[in-house]
Parts: structure tokens; sequence; C-alpha cells
């Protein structure tokens, strides 16, 4: 792909759009292209973290080690963005990542993506507020489903 092509391609990605195009270029410039076969692993559960992934081309799947079904495997295709946390802060591995097939994979360490931020203060601001509407949805659902585990023979409202 063309600088303009690989700009064109990150801005699609929500959580990158925040950035804005002047952030999308350096990070353009600074991603480093992973070339994967049918089966090869980008990752293994556990392992540190440092910065995410976005699936170019092909396929990646997404299992973690006590799945042995693949019930809840998650398939990441072109578009995905893969450790969207660990290129924010430090983390390990969730799961872990095979190759479905052949694919093209963007690496975005997360030194890169912080100096990103440091030098984009409106990106940082759009990416802070993006992340703290995501907390505050993951809170509203822990309060309403708090109540079925703490004894209590009340239901929330909500789902009744």
């Amino acid at each position: 792909m063309a600088l303009e092509d690989d700009i064109d391609f990150l801005d699609r990605i929500p959580t990158l759009h925040l950035l804005g195009k002047d952030a999308l270029r350096i990070l353009a410039i600074s991603v480093e292209t992973i070339r994967l076969g049918r089966g090869d692993i980008l990752f293994e559960e556990g392992q540190p973290a440092e910065g995410g992934f976005v699936v170019v081309n092909g396929s990646v799947v997404l299992q973690q080690s006590g799945d042995t079904a693949g019930d809840d495997a998650i398939t990441a295709r072109r578009g995905s963005l893969i450790g969207e946390t660990a290129m924010i802060v430090e983390t390990v591995r969730p799961s872990t990542a095979i190759a479905l097939e052949s694919s093209i994979l963007f690496r975005i360490p997360r030194v890169v993506f912080i100096r990103i931020l440091e030098g984009e203060p409106q990106a940082a601001t759009a990416l802070r507020r993006l992340i703290a509407a995501r907390v505050g949805r993951i809170v509203a659902d822990l309060d309403l489903v708090l109540p079925l585990f703490d004894g209590s023979e009340e239901e929330p409202e909500d789902v009744r």
C-alpha cells in the first residue's frame, strides 16, 4: 500500500480515526508490517503486550486457553484493531492470536502511540472521552447485574 492508502485505511478504524489525519500520517509511517502464514502465532496468552495490531488483510482468531472448544473465540478480520488497551497501558495478552489464513497486520508500538498522543492534545482528549464513555457503559452494565450476585432476592428495576 502507498502511504496515503495506509492513512485512509487507518482512518476507517473508529479508535484511530479520533487521531486526525496528521497523527495518522505519523502512525502510518511508524507501523511495522507483520506477515503471517496460516497457523502462525502472532502472540500468546499471558505474554507482555507492547502495543496493538490492525488486521490489513486476512484473519486472526483470538482464543483463550480455557476455551478448548473455541466457543468464545473471536475472529479479527480486515480493519480490526487488536490490543487497543496495550497501545495505552502496560498489560498482558488475554488470549492467543493465530492466523486463520495468510494475513498482513500493522503493529502499533505503545511508545509510538503515546508519542502521537503527546504531540496531538486534541487526539488525546478525544481518546480520553471515548474511554470514559466505554467505562461509563461498563459501570452501568455492572450496576444492572450486581444485585444478581449479592445474594439479594431483588432484581434490578431495569431487568424486570
